[in-house]
């Protein structure tokens, strides 16, 4: 079998990358010419002949020889690529580098390729970090001056007051001083909001509604806490090829939608406040970061073995399809699945995986005795 690279050669390997020149030998070349000469035959026609139907030797006659070599290039460079993989038994991460840097007629085709490698990387003691910092203690009680605050806030909502922003100097007007009279907070003004019978009662139940924001609050900058401290309690160093990669292609969405929105990259980042190295600093930092975590939780879900079923799966798809009607089942299916992944995850990490189970256990044993009653 004709291999589809000959005379590889390794021309760096470090920090995470590697890189070889190889060459597309010409047996594998005229194979994907012949294969690109059959497709361009599919579509080719002449007077004189249906569409598809012109013998090869004549439809090569009239297809330049270097657009075939071209095409045969590319198609071989893709395989060869492949095939270094396989047989370098190379574990990779993000799209391979390749360049073809000398091709001819009747030579064989010279290219170099450029991997980033997997990054090796032990997983820290996550059941501990996360248990640690989901044990700790916070307030969460809402004070007297925050229910006045959130009171205050209902009483311009009522009011149909609007705040007037001004540049910094600018003098606004009379009628911009004057405030719209607040409506007083009295029993009889609250029970328009629920069933109130004073405003103490009320102000019981804004402290509650306070208190659950502010624990969900707390929940999700505790889990946020959790992952950083588990990704770089790992210590991963990725390859600067997959950083690239991923700025690049933001950099090019950026780039679009900047030119959709008629905006110069000079006005953008005069409006982000950031100079251009100082944007590009904190992106790559951003992806980096995003990148790693991806790698750590990826890690400990392969270690852990969690996975998803179709039961699981089905009690939130009907939830989903009513809140983004628009999207496909597919889409709504990987969106259910990456949130049952990710909190099993955070089952583990905040040590409610064994009280989750048993509460499954008994519904399960629950549902059993419905079913024979």
């Amino acid at each position: 079998m004709t291999k589809d690279y000959i005379n590889l050669k390794k021309t760096s390997d470090k920090d995470g990358e590697i890189s070889f020149e190889a060459e597309i030998p010409l047996e594998a070349l005229e194979a994907k010419m012949n294969e690109a000469l059959v497709r361009e035959s599919a579509d080719f026609s002449l007077p004189g002949f249906r569409k598809g139907k012109v013998p090869e030797h004549i439809v090569r006659q009239h297809i330049s020889e270097m657009a075939l070599l071209e095409d045969a290039a590319h198609n071989g460079l893709e395989s060869a690529v492949r095939e270094i993989i396989t047989d370098e038994k190379l574990s990779i991460i993000g799209a391979p580098q390749a360049t073809i840097t000398k091709i001819a007629p009747k030579n064989p085709v010279m290219f170099t390729v450029k991997f980033a490698l997997y990054p090796s990387f032990e997983l820290p003691d996550y059941r501990k970090i996360g248990k640690t910092i989901a044990d700790r203690k916070e307030k969460s009680e809402a004070s007297e001056s925050d229910i006045d605050e959130a009171i205050a806030r209902i009483q311009k909502m009522m009011a149909g007051q609007h705040e007037h922003v001004h540049a910094e100097g600018e003098e606004c007007n009379h009628n911009e001083k004057e405030k719209t009279k607040l409506p007083e907070i009295t029993d009889e003004f609250v029970k328009q909001f629920g069933p109130f019978n004073s405003v103490t009662e009320f102000r019981v139940e804004v402290a509650k509604q306070l208190a659950q924001e502010k624990e969900m609050q707390i929940k999700d900058a505790k889990r946020e806490e959790i992952v950083k401290k588990i990704m770089e309690s790992a210590k991963i160093k990725l390859p600067q090829l997959l950083v690239d990669e991923e700025y690049y292609d933001f950099i090019g969405r950026r780039d679009e939608e900047l030119a959709k929105a008629e905006m110069s990259l000079d006005a953008y980042l005069k409006e982000v406040k950031k100079t251009e190295k100082e944007f590009e600093r904190d992106e790559r930092k951003l992806i980096e970061d995003r990148i790693k975590i991806s790698l750590v939780l990826g890690e400990i879900r392969k270690k852990e073995d969690i996975k998803t079923d179709e039961s699981e799966i089905r009690k939130f798809i009907p939830s989903l399809k009513m809140r983004y009607p628009n999207r496909t089942e597919s889409d709504l299916r990987r969106t259910t699945e990456a949130y049952i992944v990710q909190e099993k995850l955070f089952d583990i990490f905040e040590g409610k995986e064994e009280e989750k189970k048993e509460a499954e256990n008994m519904e399960k044993l629950e549902e059993i005795v419905s079913e024979e009653e």
